[in-house]
């Protein structure tokens, strides 16, 4: 008898191993895998199946990329309800009630799907939450409605969600009313579960009626439907919240009760709202003794209370503890509140210890805590204090990209910090960002960063940006400080940028120092642009006296540069100043050097003025 062969395993269809990968990669958080994955694809929208292009839609929508969304739903060749309900839900979710209800009315006129109890749960839930919220006949209208006219059967969700969309709308008669009726078997294909007990103490809870929510837990009892821990930490929160410890004592000790994480951390609350800290740290202690793990939470708010009370040493030992136990870094709970850390990040600040409120500030933001501008403040302030400039200013920066503006103190801290150390460009920076911001510094603030950038090498540019900025701001300026500015970028080699600067320093009505400038260029050798400078201050009716032009003078001609000394000379003469003309020795070089470049045009031109000042010298005596 031959043995038997296994036939070789069948190749698995293209569309199912296509749908398996997607759904593998939608399990990431991180969606760019998953679409470049559907555009490597031959006809994607044809090759998956539509569960495969629904997961796809709703992970697409949970990313809060809706319109990528809506632009897959009009792709998907055949949409099911569940498509159609899938888009719906992301819609309602960000808000856009009248593309869902246009989502809707596509979804009525669709040959191939046709709304079900999933619909009627997505619009209920959907609604309930947006803003404005229909008012309570609309709902039951939606509820009565739909499923008579698409002919499906509400399901206990479908219930659930009217239930809870009763609630939120504030009308708890009608609530009560469906909630009655589902108990007494007026609608006889639901009955009331976990849920639906628990929505309703839930909104009984949030009015303070504490014994209306106690009647509804004891009728679970009745009705054999077991509370879970939601149910039960439900209450406790909503009898702390009303004051009623006899009702939490009671239900502390129900047999069936096991308090977890939020059970202890609403008894806490409770403890701290009403500033009994001892029994807020004596139930803290409790979590472990009865092995009850703590979370964020837990933490924030012991520490919140010990600061608030003055023990600021017990709570930085929990500081330290929650850092060495990594409490912040553990996924899932609620996202810790920056805010809640406040006092301790001060604390901390104030006591030298900025680097260890930065290292809680930082696993805080993380975990995706909302930002708080008290916090930043508090650590820029403690770093620069500490002087570490250089971590300020990178809170600074994160400020900036999260969409909070730091205030004048915390600029301020940063650019005098790294002025001190002699950081310019790095304080011009800051300050660059500071106006950026729509904040004035003071005039003292300008000049002690100008002051900086002039003594540091290299920093022309910058502090030539800077009187730009000073002068179409209207900042005061210093007189010192402009010619020294000045003087640097000639230094720099930036003549253009400086005549500029002097053009419009003198436009808006100020000096600078020219005779100390124009001194300054003829030791550097730099004659063409002192002759430039003497011209300028001519022009503008700035008398520099003889002995200024005629050391620029000299200097021209020593230079071999006979003809720009001439062109000097005559704009000299010609701009009828009394003083503008030079020294006779300066007179005696320039014809002399204008004779040995063979320009006895020009020469003889000067030597007619020496006859004249002559002339005029013997007139006087």
């Amino acid at each position: 008898m031959g043995t038997m062969v296994n036939p070789p395993p069948q190749p698995e269809p293209a569309s199912v191993a296509a749908a398996r990968k997607l759904h593998l990669l939608l399990r990431s958080r991180n969606l760019r895998p998953a679409l470049t994955y559907l555009a490597s694809l031959p006809s994607p929208l044809t090759l998956l199946p539509n569960h495969a292009l629904n997961a796809l839609l709703r992970a697409l929508a949970a990313a809060g990329r809706v319109r990528a969304a809506t632009d897959l739903f009009r792709r998907i060749p055949s949409p099911t309800a569940h498509s159609f309900n899938s888009l719906i839900a992301a819609l309602l979710g960000r808000g856009r009630r009248r593309a869902a209800n246009a989502v809707l009315a596509a979804f009525v006129r669709s040959p191939c799907a046709s709304p079900d109890a999933a619909t009627l749960n997505t619009l209920l839930h959907g609604l309930s939450t947006a803003s404005p919220r229909p008012s309570p006949p609309a709902l039951l209208s939606l509820f009565r409605s739909l499923p008579r006219t698409y002919a499906f059967a509400p399901d206990a969700i479908s219930y659930n969600s009217l239930l809870s969309a009763l609630c939120r709308a504030g009308d708890l008669p009608a609530a009560r009313k469906l909630f009655d009726g589902m108990r007494v078997g007026e609608k006889a294909s639901v009955s009331p579960n976990v849920v639906t007990y628990t929505t309703m103490v839930k909104a009984y809870c949030a009015r303070g009626l504490a014994d209306e929510a106690l009647v509804v837990f004891k009728l679970m009892a009745e009705d054999g439907v077991a509370p879970n821990r939601i149910t039960y930490n439900t209450m406790l929160q909503g009898f702390c919240q009303a004051g009623r410890m006899e009702l939490v004592k009671g239900l502390l000790e129900t047999d069936s009760f096991k308090p977890d994480t939020c059970t202890f951390n609403t008894l806490m609350a409770a403890h701290c709202r009403e500033g009994r800290v001892k029994e807020a740290m004596e139930v803290f202690g409790q979590m472990v003794e009865l092995r009850v793990s703590r979370d964020s939470a837990s933490y924030s708010m012991v520490i919140r209370a010990l600061c608030e009370n003055g023990e600021f040493v017990r709570a930085e030992e929990l500081v330290d503890e929650l850092l060495e136990k990594e409490v912040l870094k553990k996924r899932g709970g609620c996202v810790p509140l920056i805010a809640a850390y406040n006092p301790v990040f001060v604390y901390l600040c104030e006591n030298g210890k900025a680097k260890k409120a930065r290292v809680l500030f930082g696993q805080l933001l993380d975990r995706r805590s909302k930002v708080d501008f008290a916090a930043f403040k508090t650590l820029i302030l403690g770093h620069c204090k500490e002087g570490d400039f250089e971590e300020g200013y990178e809170l600074v920066l994160s400020m900036l990209k999260r969409d909070l503006v730091p205030d004048d103190e915390c600029y301020l801290a940063v650019v005098e910090g790294f002025s001190q150390k002699g950081r310019m460009k790095i304080a011009w920076e800051a300050l660059h960002r500071m106006l950026n911001s729509g904040l004035r510094p003071s005039t003292s603030t300008f000049h002690s960063v100008l002051l900086g950038l002039l003594k540091k090498e290299g920093c022309a540019k910058e502090a030539a940006d800077l009187i730009d900025i000073m002068l179409d701001r209207k900042i005061r300026q210093n007189l010192d400080l402009s010619t020294n500015m000045i003087d640097a970028l000639f230094k720099s080699n930036l003549n253009d940028r400086a005549y500029k600067i002097i053009a419009s320093l003198y436009h808006h009505g100020y000096y600078i120092k020219m005779e100390k400038l124009i001194g300054e260029l003829c030791e550097q050798k730099k004659f063409t642009e002192a002759a430039e400078l003497t011209l300028f201050s001519f022009h503008k009716h700035h008398d520099l006296g003889v002995s200024v032009s005629s050391v620029v003078l000299d200097g021209l001609c020593t230079t071999g540069r006979a003809s720009d000394a001439f062109r000097l000379f005559y704009e000299l003469i010609e701009s009828g100043s009394s003083s503008a003309a030079a020294e006779p020795r300066s007179l005696v070089a320039l014809h002399h050097a204008l004779e040995e470049d063979g320009k006895m045009k020009e020469a003889d031109f000067v030597a007619k003025q020496m006859r004249r000042a002559a002339a005029r010298i013997r007139q006087m005596v």
